[in-house]
């Protein structure tokens, strides 16, 4: 994460979390990553466009649509030539969201899609594992054959029949002559 990231999205999250609009303004960071395009993002930051011609866009496509600090924030992005760093901005806005509410972000993998309740059973021992607020995402992926993986905080937790065979294979390599 590079300094202006960090200022950028330091100060927008700090103005949400003050006005209680830290919640909305996420959700929306979210959606608006799919936005920035290659392209949209080129065309944003092209000299030849003026910038208040490019802050007008912007203005015409956001206002209205999200929440006003964030349509400000990509306004205020654009006119200094900023645009490339909106989406480090949010990944920075995101990264104190959870910091700040304590909510560690978890992802499931396991062979086969889990029930409801595994899912609920899961969360229910994350949850009292990690003394956080917890959120799952839950990925299908046959290749594990059985068992599963949890990848949280930098650290992966690996129980999967994969695994396992990888480990017998590492065993057998060693032992053969």
């Amino acid at each position: 994460m590079n300094d202006t990231a960090r200022e950028y999205g330091g100060g927008l999250f700090a103005l949400a979390f003050e006005e209680n609009a830290a919640d909305e303004i996420l959700g929306e960071s979210r959606a608006l990553r799919t936005l920035f395009t290659r392209e949209y993002t080129h065309m944003l930051v092209d000299p030849s466009v003026p910038k208040a011609e490019r802050v007008a866009m912007v203005s015409e496509l956001l206002d209205g649509r999200v929440h006003v600090y964030l349509a400000n924030f990509v306004k205020l992005m654009t006119e200094r030539r900023l645009v490339t760093e909106i989406g480090d901005c949010f990944r920075e806005f995101e990264r104190l969201y959870y910091e700040t509410f304590r909510i560690t972000r978890v992802r499931a993998e396991s062979a086969v899609e889990l029930t409801d309740p595994q899912k609920q059973k899961l969360e229910e021992k994350l949850r009292s594992h990690t003394g956080s607020r917890i959120e799952v995402s839950y990925e299908v992926v046959p290749a594990l054959i059985g068992g599963m993986r949890l990848v949280m905080d930098n650290r992966t937790i690996d129980s999967t029949v994969q695994a396992r065979l990888a480990e017998i294979g590492a065993v057998l390599a060693d032992t053969l002559i």
